[in-house]
């Protein structure tokens, strides 16, 4: 009994000592938890060392886009700032300053993280297509912020057009009165029109067209005679057998071929020499007389030779070269100019660098006013030319050649002399004549 008592205890002493041990290795476990500087040494058991993975390596391609990105955003952002300059904005300004700042940090990260590999940046990296969308994007807010300045530019532009359209439209009203005031100024009274336009004044204006279609003739002449020409053959090619009192009155020749050339097509109202002749009765008087007359005036004040060369395809300078063209052969300005740099495709043309060039301007100028002025009278005034062989009469002709016998004159009907050609044409104003310049053949002086 005794012994069974014995083992019963030492049984329950066993279970009460091992459930310490339990409780003791438990408390043990929580102590090595706890405390993690405390070595334990494990035996039997196989260790597996955790070691924390390495940082992830930048994609270089990435870090690239990235890098394309936050330069098209800079960009973006720096357009922005210039132009919250014009106008001032300030709100603006503050606002694109701020975003260029803070993409320059972002580049300047970036270079960072392309230099050391392992300094990854602080903010996550978008895909490489993202950090294209991202440029794209960027780059079409910097397209629009030049569009809309570009658009302020045309709106500006616009409002200025505007401005000066209106401007030039007020301009146009005031020109238009002033022209209108100018026109009555210049167009006086019909009763002092006609106490202007008087015999005197056309012969006034018809003197000083001579003198230099004598001044042009002369120059002419000389050149001839510095060519070498032979003026008796020359004059003999213009009015053959014609008898001259002198060898020197052969230039007489050569004026009348001027004159006669200079003065054809006077009878028609456009000067034209080719046909297209406008004719009178096609022509309203009053029109016809003050815009003859407004030419007239408006001529007589302008410089030809400045009007040449300011306006050289208008009516007077189409004239100047259709008569430049008729009286001077391109074979006769060849000849007389040869010693000159002349082109040869420029030959038969007005031009500057000729000796001819003023002289025949100004008396073309001079004979244009002539015919402004005839077309201004009421009726028109007449121009004519006697015939070779014509009878001499001192009520139509005038000899210009002053220094003529004039008892041959005198002496009747049978013994007058006749006209070897005309030099300067002849005009009727109104009931007056005056007269034609002739040279009278000079076998008939000498019988």
């Amino acid at each position: 009994m005794l012994q069974k008592f014995a083992l019963a205890f030492k049984t329950k002493t066993i279970e009460f000592f091992a459930e310490e041990e339990e409780e003791e290795e438990e408390a043990e476990a929580v102590d090595l938890a706890t405390d993690p500087g405390r070595e334990v040494v494990i035996t039997g058991q196989r260790v597996v060392v955790l070691k924390p993975d390495p940082a992830p390596r930048t994609d270089p391609r990435t870090l690239a886009a990235a890098a394309l990105a936050a330069v098209s955003s800079f960009q973006a952002a720096y357009l922005h700032l210039q132009t919250a300059h014009s106008p001032f904005l300030p709100d603006a300004l503050r606002s694109a300053d701020r975003a260029a700042v803070s993409h320059l940090r972002r580049l300047s990260v970036l270079r960072r993280s392309y230099l050391c590999p392992g300094d990854s940046p602080p903010f996550p990296l978008s895909s490489h297509l993202e950090a294209q969308v991202q440029e794209n994007q960027s780059l079409l807010r910097g397209f629009e912020t030049v569009v809309d300045r570009l658009q302020s530019d045309i709106d500006r532009k616009d409002a200025e057009a505007a401005a000066l359209e209106k401007a030039l439209a007020d301009l146009d009203a005031v020109g238009a009165r002033l022209a209108d005031r100018l026109e009555r100024a210049c167009m006086p009274p019909e009763e002092k029109v006609e106490a202007l336009l008087t015999v005197g004044v056309f012969d006034s204006v018809l003197r000083d067209t001579c003198r230099l279609t004598h001044r042009f003739a002369r120059i002419l002449v000389d050149l001839m005679k510095m060519a070498g020409w032979d003026l008796g053959a020359a004059a003999n090619c213009i009015f053959p057998d014609v008898n001259y009192a002198k060898p020197g009155h052969c230039r007489y020749a050569i004026l009348s071929y001027i004159c006669l050339g200079i003065f054809e097509g006077f009878d028609s109202y456009d000067s034209c020499d080719d046909g297209s002749r406008v004719e009178l009765d096609d022509i309203d008087v009053t029109i016809r007389r003050n815009d003859s007359l407004q030419q007239f005036v408006e001529h007589s004040a302008l410089d030809p030779i400045e009007l040449m060369r300011d306006f050289p395809t208008c009516d007077f300078a189409n004239f100047c070269q259709k008569k430049y063209a008729k009286l001077i052969h391109p074979g006769i300005e060849s000849s007389l100019l040869r010693n000159l740099a002349t082109a040869e495709s420029s030959l038969g043309s007005l031009r500057q660098t000729s000796p001819l060039y003023e002289p025949f301007v100004s008396m073309a100028s001079s004979v244009w006013m002539l015919h402004k002025l005839a077309w201004a009278y009421d009726p028109v005034v007449e121009i004519f030319q006697v015939a070779r062989g014509t009878q001499f009469s001192m009520v139509f002709m005038e000899n210009i050649v002053r220094k003529v016998d004039k008892m041959r004159i005198d002496h009747g009907r049978a013994s007058r002399p006749k006209v070897g050609f005309t030099v300067v044409p002849g005009f009727h104003v109104g009931k007056t004549v005056i007269q034609s310049k002739v040279y009278v053949d000079g076998s008939k002086q000498a019988s």
